[in-house]
């Protein structure tokens, strides 16, 4: 609140970017029609099927220049869909049914994930096997951001919905997104690898994460010590 007679503190403008230099702007150019140029071959020719001398050809650059950003096909493959994956997940947590009970709000965003792979299954394989046993170092921060985002979001959605469904208090909201992602991902692995159906996938996954919904219950404490105790 202001004191009388006085005005109130002007508000700062943001701060805008510096503008890039032409050498940035080439570089950014170039890797603009790298990455466009490999989504467009992947998605037509496969993943496996694509050269890195038709994503440098399709780029209009020598292949020298393709490896300075990006040393492999694979790394090419993250950089790829790596917004997409974001945006993904970002939307799926934006357009949750915040009234809904947990299972079913992590049921929406895994299922929005599932979609998202099951558009172009070869593809996904191929991601999920770069993703899940990383080739070489300079995707992982790639991969660290696309899964603090779950991580993160997950853990709000246990924050907004703690009270109606008794969530402990003392539980790491970190450790919980990551146990139910990874519950999500290993169903995730054994769909892609043709071990079991996308419905099947689903059902076991709702039912094992139902499991573990009862873990962070206030119950769930009491029942532990009772089975605990002598």
């Amino acid at each position: 609140m202001t004191k009388a007679g006085t005005k109130p503190a002007a508000k700062r403008a943001p701060q805008k970017a510096p503008p890039m230099g032409r050498r940035e702007r080439n570089k950014q150019e170039k890797l603009d029609r790298i990455l466009a140029a490999a989504k467009d071959l992947f998605a037509a020719k496969g993943f496996n099927e694509t050269t890195t001398q038709e994503i440098a050809d399709r780029a209009d650059i020598g292949t020298g220049t393709l490896f300075l950003y990006a040393k492999t096909k694979e790394d090419l493959l993250i950089m790829v869909f790596k917004d997409e994956m974001i945006e993904t997940s970002q939307t799926a947590f934006r357009k949750v049914s915040s009234d809904a009970p947990l299972i079913d709000q992590l049921m929406q965003v895994f299922g929005a994930m599932v979609a998202y792979h099951n558009r172009d299954l070869p593809l996904a394989r191929a991601l999920i096997r770069e993703i899940t046993i990383l080739s070489g170092p300079e995707r992982r921060e790639d991969v660290r951001l696309l899964m603090r985002i779950i991580y993160d979001g997950i853990g709000d959605i246990i924050v907004n919905i703690r009270a109606r469904e008794k969530i402990r208090s003392d539980i790491d909201l970190t450790l919980a997104g990551e146990t139910f992602f990874g519950i999500y991902y290993l169903g995730l692995i054994g769909w892609l690898s043709g071990q079991t159906t996308k419905q099947a996938f689903l059902k076991r996954l709702r039912t094992k994460l139902a499991l573990s919904i009862d873990g962070l219950r206030l119950q769930g404490v009491e029942t532990a010590k009772r089975r605990i105790a002598p």
